[in-house]
């Protein structure tokens, strides 16, 4: 009997891809009216939430099930929505994740729904439902487990007609949530695969991007370090992800490697943790370094880049690269957990690396939770410029022979796409929440009147070709 169960289990194994949606569980709708009063932009959509669990691999590279959030816009029109990435932040235990009902930072990924996207929140691995230590700002697992649940949810949305999507996708994520979403983006950028995955624009929100330099510049700053627990996370993390230290106590001293022990053990959450560990250094009128061993603090000033712990820190660093996507780094210069030289030094070496679509914006001097709401708003609107939301009737098609003019155009302007081979053709014009705003068919010349009612700014324009095609064009009214 236990021979054929594992048989079994074996066989059910091999019918899963890497990336699949194993299970699925319909929770709450978030209304439109309610997202609107929390939310400064216009809430275009009430919100449908599901949890999924999915099949990844944990940082060992082994078969691994994970658990996420996903987010979807309900609308009785047949829209293809863009799909878009939110990498959350630090969490103090397993189950404060997105997929869990009373989780308040969910509401974000509802807020980005709004604004019309079907999105993606993945819970990382070591949190929610994947079993094991959460390797903390591990960037390979946070890559991982986003790239493996975007083609898992677009399977599972397609499998379960629950909603079409387009090809564009969008990734962001604040605090540990910039630092997965840099590492995302540049994964999915710099390593392309068979899933064609290709991202249309990011925004990276107040993340660690340099775990090397800037953030073990924390552990030398004077005075009370904000958050030491959160440091500390970050090197037991490595110990367990790179091997590091035979034990803990290689690398901590007492009276910190008590606690840090229980911590590595679930035996305390986060916030519990950092409270403890920061009452001791300032009982101990202590920098956050003495919960070193001196041998360890010694390695880290040094910054030798062949010791395996400085190799182990520049391994997550996520700057060192050059998008080529229009990507916006937004970070507060109050910002009292991660410090805002990781935002400039990332648009500094990206912009040395050669990339010339880097947008670095300041929110101005707030903390680092009062930075929250102005970067999702910045990142809404950043990111409009590119979206489209467009129906889904007629499979859009490149089509370079077909020429757009004027554009930029005035409401109440005549446009025209020319290159047809019959002129007169459907069309429908799209705003930018995706609401038809227009529709019509084109003249012999396939020229069509922009109403004179639209408001300005970016639209969507959808005409229908003879083969049951359709072409789509952005145009910008004025």
């Amino acid at each position: 009997m236990k021979n054929l169960f594992l048989l079994l289990i074996c066989a059910f194994a091999t019918t899963l891809s890497a990336q699949d949606v194993v299970d699925f569980e319909v929770q709450d709708v978030q209304s439109r009216f309610i997202l609107g009063l929390a939310v400064p932009y216009p809430a275009q959509y009430d919100v449908q939430s599901y949890k999924v669990l999915y099949t990844t691999t944990d940082a060992f590279g082994q078969p691994d099930t994970a658990s996420g959030l996903v987010t979807v816009p309900i609308t009785t029109q047949d829209f293809l929505f863009p799909l878009a990435v939110y990498n959350h932040g630090t969490v103090g235990e397993r189950e404060a994740v997105p997929s869990r009902p009373t989780v308040q930072e969910r509401l974000v990924a509802a807020a980005i729904s709004t604004a019309g996207y079907i999105t993606i929140a993945p819970d990382y691995i070591g949190l929610g439902d994947s079993e094991g230590p959460h390797p903390y700002v591990h960037a390979a697992t946070e890559a991982s487990a986003g790239r493996d649940m975007i083609i898992a949810v677009k399977k599972w949305l397609t499998n379960e007609s629950i909603s079409a999507f387009n090809d564009q996708l969008f990734i962001t994520g604040y605090s540990q949530g910039g630092h997965a979403a840099a590492a995302l983006h540049r994964d999915i950028a710099t390593n392309p695969g068979d899933d064609g995955l290709v991202v249309t624009s990011a925004s990276h929100l107040s993340g660690p991007y340099s775990i090397s330099e800037v953030m073990v510049g924390t552990l030398f700053q004077q005075g009370n370090a904000t958050l030491p627990g959160y440091i500390a996370y970050t090197y037991i993390s490595y110990d367990y992800v790179y091997g590091l230290f035979d034990s803990l106590s290689q690398a901590f001293v007492e009276p910190y490697l008590e606690p840090i022990e229980r911590f590595a053990n679930e035996e305390t959450t986060l916030d519990e943790f950092n409270d403890e560990l920061d009452q001791l250094l300032r009982n101990n009128n202590a920098r956050l370094n003495a919960i070193f061993q001196d041998s360890i603090r010694a390695v880290l000033q040094s910054g030798d880049p062949t010791h395996p712990i400085n190799i182990a820190l520049a391994d997550n660093d996520t700057y060192d690269w050059a998008p080529e996507e229009p990507t916006l780094i937004y970070y507060c210069t109050a910002d009292e957990q991660v410090p805002f030289r990781n935002a400039i030094l990332a648009d500094s070496v990206m912009r040395a690396n050669g990339s010339t679509s880097i947008t670095l914006e300041s929110g101005g001097a707030q903390t680092h939770g009062n930075c929250v709401f102005p970067a999702l708003i910045r990142t809404i609107g950043f990111w409009e410029e590119y979206a489209e939301v467009i129906s889904s009737l007629g499979v859009p098609v490149e089509r370079a022979d077909l020429t757009l003019s004027p554009n930029p155009v005035f409401a109440g302007q005549d446009l025209t796409l020319a290159g047809q081979e019959t002129a007169i053709a459907p069309y429908s014009i799209y705003d930018a929440s995706g609401r038809e705003v227009s529709t019509g068919t084109t003249g012999a010349a396939g020229s069509l009147r922009i109403p004179a009612h639209l408001q300005s700014g970016l639209h969507v324009l959808r005409v229908g070709l003879p083969d049951g095609t359709s072409v789509v064009r952005r145009v910008v009214v004025r």
